[in-house]
């Protein structure tokens, strides 16, 4: 068995490590180990996939307008959702001899450029056409990475939930605003990696707790104000005072439970029921390392962002899961079985290098392709004359291999080249986890797209809007509202906005405040870093928070090293798992 090495990757240049436990899996399943450490594969991965920029369109086959993640000045040929689910066309009369006198990579971008792709992708949308990338949704407005949810507006991977507005991968929840990492919530607004809440708001990983409000690291409390009891009576008598409807009301809320929020530790991992893991955010998951956004039974992975549902055996994915084994360096798939270098589609095996195969197998370099077998290109081969064709050209990947603009050097093993991507790194789903000004993406070698000046004007600003939602009228709905970033953010800022009927009720019912800035701006934004523990033994680093309990390492400075969060940079104070337990379970 491999011993671990130390490798320098080949883009940023830093050191990392690959174990003996990644060689065995490299080995299992046949390709080379990586050359590109972690973090720089996950970037070039999500390079490959579109984020939550939309394009008005037309489409190429019926000439009807339509919402594209394409903008339409590019040189791909974009169907709208309708049109290329259709039978009005065939991705094999687009298919093409595999040419051994140049680069496989060069090859399959002029193939995916030729082939219709669609405008907008999802199945089992109903009444959910401004949605995109999602699965079985129902009357949901904006959505993206959704599954299964209903009455759901400007959310990212909401999951089996329903009628909630602003959530960033909340399963399981009803009546849910500005969440994010959450599980299971019911009428709860503004709660972070917290589970089985409700009729709350405010709340920083908390669990089983009700009628808590401004509340850090509770668990199955009830009747609790910024961390303090009250009786039922007294409860409701001081929220009174906290009314949610009224934003000058809100604005005091959000910076009470910051300062809060700042004053006592935070756990550096938000995992649970995590056996044998490391990462962050990772629920009902066996031995998974390195992952984030890990939920539902995952199992035997590295590696894996955004990820769940029945993964096993996999490394390097971002974004999918649903059953899916025994893949690795693929971008946004469910239900796929040995699949490898690869991007987007569903319900497939034994995939190489392809892009949004749906119900095939056996395909290598094939873009767009729908229930076949056997392809090359999108050129059908017979089965014997299959296998020959991709061992001959996983040897021509070594010999002529790639070489992007940077001098990085692509053979068989490596992931599309961020450099032929159809998107530029701030249209892709690479900017929300890593985002870089246009100077540091250009000086990285990712393209960038300049944002077109929006041809709406605002009627009102964000600062004009009535105080509480009780004195919003009806006629809102008429408003184009500037966004209080007025363009002047690297959140590709949509400038102006619109309510919608829907959105407008569920501010009433909730008793909330309109929104003061474009749904662009209200995304959540994540990263990872490595860090100690700040126990100093009987106080934190900065002294501000003084310890209950005495902890293993006693009066001395802790200083267990993990992966978190929460940068450097931030002002939470961060202990590991055990002084954490130690203070607050």
């Amino acid at each position: 068995m491999a011993n671990s090495e130390i490798r320098q990757c080949q883009s940023c240049k830093n050191t990392f490590e690959i174990d003996a436990q990644d060689f065995q899996f490299y080995e299992k399943i046949k390709v080379p180990p990586p050359t590109w450490c972690p973090e720089c594969r996950n970037i070039r991965r999500m390079t490959w996939r579109e984020d939550h920029t939309l394009y008005k369109s037309v489409c190429a086959l019926c000439k009807k307008p339509t919402l594209s993640i394409y903008a339409p000045e590019g040189p791909f040929t974009v169907y709208c959702r309708e049109c290329w689910w259709s039978d009005k066309w065939d991705s094999l009369d687009y298919g093409r001899e595999y040419d051994f006198s140049r680069p496989f990579f060069s090859q399959f971008r002029e193939l995916i450029e030729a082939v219709p792709r669609a405008a907008l992708t999802g199945t089992g949308l109903v009444n959910s056409e401004y949605c995109h990338a999602s699965q079985d949704l129902k009357s949901c407005y904006l959505v993206f990475w959704g599954y299964r949810s209903q009455n759901v507006q400007y959310s990212f991977a909401p999951i089996f939930s329903r009628d909630s507005c602003d959530m960033f991968t909340v399963e399981n929840s009803d009546h849910a605003y500005e969440a994010s990492h959450s599980n299971r919530l019911y009428r709860t607004r503004f709660a972070y990696f917290s589970e089985d809440c409700m009729d709350s708001a405010f709340l920083w990983s908390c669990a089983g707790c009700s009628d808590c409000f401004g509340c850090v690291n509770l668990r199955k409390q009830k009747y609790s104000i910024f961390n303090q009891q009250f009786s039922k009576e007294e409860y409701l008598k001081q929220m009174e005072y906290w009314d949610l409807g009224s934003h000058t009301r809100l604005e005091e809320a959000k910076d009470k439970f910051k300062k809060l929020l700042l004053s006592v530790p935070q756990r550096y991992s938000r995992s649970v029921n995590a056996v044998n893991c490391s990462g962050d955010v990772i629920r009902d998951a066996k031995n998974c390392q390195s992952c984030f956004s890990v939920v539902s039974g995952a199992e035997n992975c590295k590696y894996i962002y955004f990820g769940g549902l029945g993964i096993k055996d996999s490394y390097d994915m971002s974004s999918g899961g649903n059953m899916s084994e025994l893949n690795y360096e693929i971008m946004g798939l469910t239900a796929a079985q040995r699949v490898f270098f690869s991007v987007g589609g569903g319900d497939y095996r034994d995939v190489y290098y392809s892009t949004w195969p749906d119900h095939s197998s056996n395909m290598f370099g094939s873009a767009f392709i729908r229930h076949k077998k056997y392809c090359i290109l999108n050129k059908q081969y017979s089965p014997s004359e299959y296998e020959v064709m991709v061992a001959k050209i996983k040897k021509h990947m070594d010999e002529m291999p790639y070489v992007d603009q940077r001098g990085r050097v692509y053979k068989y093993g490596e992931f599309f080249p961020s450099e032929l991507s159809a998107f530029a790194y701030n249209e892709s789903a690479a900017m929300s986890w890593y985002p870089k000004t246009k100077q540091e993406a250009l000086s990285q070698g990712f393209s960038w797209k300049d944002v077109p000046a929006k041809e709406r004007q605002a009627t009102t600003r964000a600062s004009d809007l009535p105080d509480h939602i009780r004195d919003v009228k009806d006629d809102i709905l008429e408003e184009t509202i500037l966004c209080a970033h007025q363009g002047k953010c690297n959140e590709q800022c949509g400038t102006a906005f619109r309510l919608t009927a829907t959105e407008l009720n569920f501010y009433r019912e909730m008793n909330l405040a309109l929104p003061r800035f474009c749904p662009n701006c209200r995304l959540v934004q994540r990263k990872t870093w490595d860090r100690k523990c700040q126990c100093a033994g009987k106080i934190s680093e900065n002294s501000v928070y003084e310890n209950t309990a005495r902890h293993e390492h006693g009066e001395s400075p802790c200083g267990e090293s993990f992966q978190t969060t929460f940068s450097p940079e931030r002002f939470e104070i961060i202990y590991c798992d055990k002084c954490y337990k130690a203070e607050f379970f």
